[in-house]
């Protein structure tokens, strides 16, 4: 029973120095995405934003866990000029939005020059839960209006993320952070167009986001 007794005091004092002296927050951000490669020949940019959780591993380095949602519109003027192009004399009249929740793992390494500047590095890996919708109407050659069958895909894509950025202190407890991300989607299927009789596909949705927050500590 001592060797117990002990033992719980030896992992109590343990724990409480390490919670002690940690960095617990959250962290909130929004901004804009933009598609990089084939996925910008038919998307325009779209916004999106991010919560989550961060711990202070040490002075330089900091892990978070992060849930977020992404959305881009759909370029139809781009989609109609590829299927013209195409020799395909139907033209689209449709919404086709694209959807993302990341749930992502994140380290930041500081490069802690001074205390109201902190520019970091971040790597970033996780999930994308992929939803992507499309209804409205097509108009055939004779110039007849057609109901599109409405559908929708839902699956997940891994996906690996870097990125550069700083925060700024405003007080004790908030700082100001901006940062920017390449996402290097891991897709397991590519997008096809002529599935839906559009001519045309593409075969990434990877992106480049610009986003803008603050971070709150606490301990």
């Amino acid at each position: 029973m001592k060797t117990i007794k002990y033992l719980i005091i030896i992992l109590l004092t343990f724990f409480s120095n390490i919670y002690g002296q940690a960095d617990f927050g959250f962290t909130l951000k929004g901004g804009v995405n933009f598609p990089v490669g084939d996925f910008s020949n038919y998307y325009n940019t779209g916004f999106g934003g991010f919560g989550g959780v961060f711990y202070n591993i040490n002075n330089t380095t900091r892990i978070s866990f992060t849930i977020g949602y992404n959305n881009w519109p759909l370029d139809l003027d781009a989609l109609n000029e590829a299927i013209k192009n195409s020799g395909n004399p139907t033209k689209f009249d449709i919404e086709a939005p694209i959807k993302a929740v990341p749930i992502l793992i994140n380290v930041k390494f500081f490069l802690r020059n001074n205390k109201s500047f902190q520019p970091y590095v971040v790597l970033e890996g996780g999930v994308y839960n992929i939803i992507r919708e499309i209804y409205g109407r097509f108009i055939d050659e004779n110039g007849n209006s057609h109901t599109y069958s409405p559908s929708t895909e839902n699956f997940t894509d891994g996906s690996f993320n870097i990125g550069a950025g700083f925060e700024y202190p405003l007080n004790e407890i908030i700082t100001f952070d901006i940062s920017t991300r390449y996402h290097l989607v891991l897709n397991k299927e590519v997008y096809n167009f002529g599935d839906a009789g559009y001519g045309t596909s593409y075969s990434t949705n990877n992106f480049i986001s610009v986003f803008a927050g603050i971070n709150v500590f606490f301990e």
